[in-house]
C-alpha cells in the first residue's frame, strides 16, 4: 500500500512551515511518498497518487482558535463536514475547497487525513514558533500511518491529555 504525506504551507512565512518541516522529518522513511506544496493546496489534485495511494496524508498549519502548537486530526468525511467552503488559512484556495473539489472530480482518495498544527503567526519572514516546532516533532515521531485515528482529537501542546474536537479548520 502506497502511503502518500503531503506538507501544506510555506517554508518562510512562519507557522505556515508546519507541513514542510514535518515533511524534512520523515525523510529517509521507505514506507512513505512525501511531498510538498506551496500556496494553493488546488495543486495536489495534479499530484499521480492523490486518488490512487491507500491512505493520504495531508499535513498543514490551522487556524481554528486552538492554543498555538495544537495538534489536530480529521477524516476527509469530517472535514467536508465542519470545514467552510474556502479558505481562510494562509493559501487561496483552502484545503477543505481542494477536497470538496477532489470529491466532485471522483479523485477523492479513499483514505485521507488531515494533520492540523494550530498556528499563531503567519508573517514573510519570520520563525516558526517554538509551540509549532515543538508540535512538528510530535508529530513527526507519532505518526503511525497503520493507526490513523478515526475521529477528530486534539493534542494539548503541554502534553497533558488528548481530547475529540467538535469543529474543523477555519
Amino acid at each position: 500500500m502506497t502511503t502518500l504525506v503531503i506538507g501544506v504551507g510555506h517554508p518562510d512565512r512562519g507557522d505556515d512551515a508546519a507541513g514542510w518541516l514535518v515533511i524534512d522529518l520523515l525523510q529517509g522513511r521507505p514506507d512513505l511518498t512525501l511531498r510538498r506544496v506551496t500556496a494553493d493546496p488546488s495543486s495536489l489534485l495534479t499530484d499521480p497518487l492523490w486518488s490512487t495511494a491507500g491512505q493520504v496524508i495531508i499535513i498543514d498549519a490551522v487556524r481554528t482558535g486552538s492554543e498555538p502548537g495544537t495538534i489536530l486530526r480529521w477524516t476527509h468525511d469530517e472535514l467536508l463536514a465542519v470545514a467552510p467552503p474556502s479558505g481562510s488559512g494562509t493559501h487561496d484556495l483552502g484545503v477543505a475547497t481542494s477536497l470538496g473539489l477532489a470529491r466532485a472530480l471522483g479523485r477523492m482518495p479513499r483514505d485521507l487525513t488531515l494533520i492540523g498544527i494550530e498556528g499563531s503567526h503567519y508573517d514573510p519572514g519570520t520563525p516558526p514558533s517554538h509551540a509549532v516546532l515543538t508540535a512538528v516533532e510530535q508529530v513527526a515521531r507519532s505518526l503511525d500511518i497503520r493507526e490513523a485515528p478515526p475521529a477528530a482529537t486534539t493534542h494539548d501542546p503541554k502534553g497533558e491529555h488528548m481530547h475529540r474536537t467538535e469543529g474543523g479548520p477555519r
